[in-house]
């Protein structure tokens, strides 16, 4: 490795090399370098902090702003209003002292000045990521979206999530988690994983229900989830919609459009890929936008229903959205993955382009910001899919194995402070995916924050003793991307792990998925951890998982219930686990496993 390329790639906040799971050190080649180095140099050149101001974001109320130039006025945009600044001038430099009131959130400050007109972000956080404190020692259940239908209505929509959320409340359950909600490309390129959205900023029309949309014939329900019917479907209700809407509701569209400008260019972007520009196409996008909007918000203002938990998923589909809108934000040539490891010997390729440090960074982070104004909607918990994303990612150039890929590191400090002030502002509760392999400085980063991290019991079972299940964690048994623990109790010998869990508990635990999963639960639910989550399935003993990671397969991301949501929840074995879960926060200092039932 030429010294020189070293010294620059590690300028450019390259890690050039880096010790595996195992301990193994590994270097990365010259080729990768190359290639790495010239994307990252482009982007430093491309998105350089104007000369005029000394860093682009500003971290602490009052805080003066220092600008290498007189400065003539300066305003402060809060809440969409401009406010008047005091600008004391100097030898050297002019400072624009800031109120100390200032809410939290991310705030434009403009200026002028004699070297032309400045903006920059000011960015008002608290001191550890903000936590619903209404939440803690509460539980939550999990279920796929699309795995939702009832007799009556055989199709996934927001409304059967709606309806789970209202059930869970009413079985005293807090909280509602489900998979990514995004946009998906269900034609070509066929896409159905929620983890490769066409947008995270943009709802997927597909789980709209029927009410108000004319009516179109119903495909054939079966276990697997026809997406690509299901969304030629859609289609055409959504443009059959938009030529029979009313005044009153064209309005309220027109209205919606100007309050969120990027809906618009989503729409416009999905016309001209799918329909040459069709401006039919387009208002039906527009339409389908309003309309999960709608019923999104309809769950969060529904003082009956648990709250909602959305998932963040680190990267959008590289012919999708974000990409074609914000290029400038996107490494071209480039994909995030993952190293090798124990489960992926050659390495993962997600295929998404990865975010530029330097472009970010003069954004003030604007997508991180978008982002989670956008969930803080309609959603009160937000999970960060692989939070390392925040501290650093694994870029593999186009046309190389993802063995040979390297680290490149994201300024951590300026991300998470981003996040917290928009989290505060949106008021939701953040939860950061950190299981897997974290660096002590990231945990250290992360506690710091005081950030909610995630526990699965299923990463423990070899543990001895049982580890405590720390407080801050959304402790559960397992990933909706590990198989279910019905599935792995029947094909792996865990009897060890059954005795420990039974000596835990004072008592015997029977070789049966009901029995260690009822005892799981318990130990969950009598831990510190702030949200302990049940994965429905779980809770069913199915044993079908909904993905496998690095396969492909018309039955992944595409499995429903095999009964539907309401007879589901009255099953007595489902109903007595989730009185544990509920119980967990009467039962405070206590040991919620007296749950037994006649």
């Amino acid at each position: 490795m030429s010294n020189a390329l070293r010294a620059r790639a590690e300028e450019l906040g390259v890690q050039v090399s880096y010790h595996d799971v195992a301990g193994t050190l590994h270097h990365a080649d010259d080729t990768t370098l190359e290639h790495v180095v010239a994307v990252l140099e482009a982007d430093s050149a491309s998105a350089a902090t104007p000369a005029m101001v000394t860093a682009p974001i500003h971290i602490s109320v009052a805080e003066p702003v220092a600008v290498r130039a007189r400065v003539t006025d300066a305003s402060l945009t809060v809440a969409g209003h401009p406010i008047g600044l005091t600008v004391a001038h100097g030898d050297d430099a002019d400072s624009i002292q800031l109120p100390d009131d200032l809410p939290y959130g991310c705030h434009h400050l403009q200026f002028a000045s004699d070297a032309g007109p400045g903006e920059t972000i000011v960015v008002v956080a608290p001191d550890s990521m903000p936590r619903a404190e209404r939440f803690a020692g509460h539980g939550s259940l999990f279920a796929p979206a699309y795995s939702l239908w009832e007799h009556s209505d055989p199709l996934p929509s927001y409304t059967h999530l709606h309806e789970l959320a209202r059930a869970a409340k009413a079985n005293g359950i807090e909280v509602v988690s489900t998979l990514p909600l995004y946009a998906t490309y269900l034609d070509d390129p066929f896409d159905p994983s929620p983890y490769s959205p066409v947008s995270r900023l943009h709802w997927n029309e597909v789980y709209l229900d029927d009410s108000g949309l004319p009516p179109e014939p119903v495909p054939p329900s079966g276990d697997i989830i026809d997406w690509r019917a299901l969304a030629e479907r859609r289609r055409r209700q959504l443009v059959a919609a938009v030529g029979d809407l009313d005044d009153k509701t064209q309005n309220e569209i027109t209205a919606f459009a100007a309050a969120h400008p990027d809906i618009g260019a989503y729409a416009r972007f999905r016309a001209g890929r799918d329909a040459d520009g069709d401006l039919v196409v387009e208002q039906s996008h527009l339409l389908a936008q309003f309309l999960a909007d709608r019923q999104l918000a309809a769950i969060r203002d529904d003082p009956a229903a648990a709250a909602l938990a959305l998932d963040l998923p680190i990267g959008s589909h590289p012919d999708g959205y974000e990409a074609w809108a914000d290029s400038s934000m996107f490494g071209s040539g480039i994909s995030v993955g993952a190293p090798p490891d124990s489960f992926f010997a050659d390495g993962q390729d997600w295929g998404f382009p990865p975010p530029l440090p330097a472009a970010l960074h003069a954004s003030g982070h604007r997508l991180w910001r978008h982002l989670i104004e956008r969930v803080g909607r309609h959603a009160d918990v937000l999970r960060i899919d692989h939070a390392m994303a925040v501290h650093r990612l694994w870029w593999v150039p186009d046309g190389m194995s993802p063995t040979k890929g390297v680290y490149v590191q994201y300024p951590r400090a300026e991300i998470l402070t981003v996040i917290a002030a928009s989290a505060a502002a949106a008021d939701v509760t953040i939860v950061g995916e950190d299981l897997g392999t974290v660096p002590t400085d990231v945990s250290d980063a992360f506690e710091r924050w005081d950030m909610l991290g995630m526990y699965e019991e299923q990463f423990h079972l070899d543990d001895d003793p049982l580890p405590h299940i720390p407080r801050r964690t959304v402790a559960g048994i397992r990933t909706h991307d590990m198989e279910p623990i019905a599935e792995l109790l029947a094909t792996t010998d865990t009897s060890a792990y059954r005795t420990r869990l039974g000596t835990a508990h004072g008592r015997d635990i029977a070789d049966n998925w009901a029995d260690v999963v009822e005892n799981m639960l318990i130990r969950l639910a009598w831990s510190d951890a702030y949200l302990v989550s049940a994965d429905l399935d779980d809770l069913l003993g199915e044993r079908r998982p909904h993905n496998l990671p690095g396969r492909v397969g018309p039955e992944l991301w595409s499995r429903r219930l095999d009964r539907p949501t309401s007879e589901t929840l009255d099953d007595p074995q489902v109903r007595r686990l989730l009185e544990i879960l509920a119980r967990r926060h009467h039962d405070a200092g206590g040991r919620p496993d007296d749950t037994s039932t006649t």
